[in-house]
């Protein structure tokens, strides 16, 4: 037989406070003073007190979780943006939910109606390839919120949270030329999204703007053997690049890792930059210039804005922009002539 889980009045009677008291410290309420709160959350942990989720959702008809769904985890730059989601949600009294789509939109398909069936609060979808432009539409009318993320389908059919890739290889390729690069490459992923798009516009008006030369654009499997045999690619263009921006650090990484396996010194004989700004960029060899955009900020943004959409449903949608900021490491050293 399991044990008797202690109740809210259980605590109450062994504080020597109101039922409604120990409910306001449970929701984190500011209406409670301090000393009191901080008796009834010691009594709370020495009886092991659980808060019932199961019976606040009949009482608020909320389940107090949310769903958030990305394309893949080799990526880390997911595992920082989650954590901006659980802080927020986390100040919301809500749990996250994290799924991986694997870039695919059967799987993502399937997810959501898992969510639909969990009865999650709403959603922060980074859509998978090839996901149509009616998604967001679709999820609504089930009663689910959503907020895009980093990914966008459709045009003003949601709220959503981003950076500005664009701008930020723009900020990388004015670096290069100001380091004395001309030849520039771009290693693209092959995954045809809008952070691909992105990407490639900020490219192309990158050499626009610094009159560099499309050295060519390579593309690769988001993977570290994809990115390293990348190399071969990249070291065969006939245009003979002298740098290289990558679509973000894991492919920078691993793009690293291929040159040096064909004798090319990254950095030394080859400029590299990366995107994102993840952790990684700091322990490759030699250190990853790259563009900061700040995941987990991304995801607060994200979370804020689907936080606002339960409060708020018909409210106007919004956009959250995060500016990146260029990082200087050794993968780019001036050119000598």
């Amino acid at each position: 037989m399991s044990p008797k889980r202690p109740t809210l009045e259980d605590i109450a009677k062994i504080a020597g406070v109101s039922r409604a008291t120990v409910s306001l410290v449970v929701r984190g309420s500011p209406l409670v003073a301090e000393a009191t709160r901080a008796r009834v959350e010691q009594i709370m942990a020495q009886q092991d007190y659980v808060r019932d989720i199961g019976a606040a959702r009949l009482r608020n008809n909320s389940s107090n979780t949310v769903g958030v769904i990305v394309p893949n985890l080799v990526n880390a730059f997911f595992t920082e943006f989650l954590s901006g989601v659980e802080q927020v949600m986390g100040t919301h009294d809500r749990v996250v939910l994290l799924a991986n789509s694997k870039d695919s939109v059967a799987r993502q398909t399937e997810i959501l109606q898992r969510f639909r069936g969990h009865g999650v609060d709403g959603v922060i979808l980074c859509a998978a390839e090839g996901t149509t432009p009616d998604l967001p539409e679709r999820i609504r009318g089930w009663g689910m919120p959503v907020v895009q993320a980093l990914r966008e389908v459709g045009t003003d059919v949601s709220d959503y949270a981003g950076a500005d890739y664009s701008e930020g290889v723009c900020i990388a390729m004015r670096h290069l030329v100001a380091m004395g690069h001309r030849r520039i490459a771009f290693l693209s992923v092959r995954a045809r999204t809008s952070a691909r798009e992105d990407r490639l516009r900020g490219f192309a008006r990158g050499l626009t703007e610094t009159g560099a030369e499309n050295a060519g654009i390579v593309e690769a499997d988001l993977a570290w053997t994809g990115a390293a045999a990348a190399a071969d690619a990249v070291l065969a263009l006939d245009t003979k690049p002298t740098a290289i921006l990558c679509f973000n650090d894991v492919l920078a990484a691993g793009l690293m890792l291929g040159l040096r396996r064909a004798g090319v010194s990254p950095g030394k004989d080859l400029a590299v930059v990366g995107l994102d700004d993840l952790p990684l960029a700091e322990m490759t060899y030699p250190p990853l210039t790259s563009i900061a955009v700040s995941p987990a900020t991304i995801g607060a943004g994200a979370a804020r804005l689907l936080a606002r959409r339960l409060a708020q449903p018909d409210a106007p949608f919004e956009r959250f922009i995060n500016t990146p900021l260029l990082v200087i490491r050794q993968s780019v050293r001036a050119l000598t002539v």
